[in-house]
């Protein structure tokens, strides 16, 4: 019999992700994205670095902190998010 030990983890490939220290700068609008509001203005990943996203610009949508709060408590759906940052560029929903 073999014995197979949980402990051991088979390596697979890291996808490289794109890190880039403009991104954010770049990320930043005058709105929220979602809502208009000019208030507590942040970048949010839609995939989080933990999760291996990317500071691509498509992964960065700019919220203010209601709205971005909002996201991370799921309220507001990724789905929803993506479709925002889609029209930034010209993505048909």
């Amino acid at each position: 019999m073999t014995v197979i030990n949980p402990m051991e983890t088979i390596a697979f490939p890291k996808h490289k992700r794109i890190v880039d220290p403009n991104a954010i700068h770049r990320a930043r609008r005058d709105r929220c994205e979602l809502c208009g509001s000019n208030q507590g203005l942040q970048v949010h990943h839609i995939k989080s670095r933990g999760a291996g996203g990317d500071d691509a610009p498509d992964n960065l949508i700019c919220l203010c902190y209601v709205c971005h709060r909002k996201t991370h408590d799921g309220l507001i759906t990724r789905e929803r998010v993506r479709e925002i940052v889609g029209r930034r560029y010209g993505a048909e929903d």
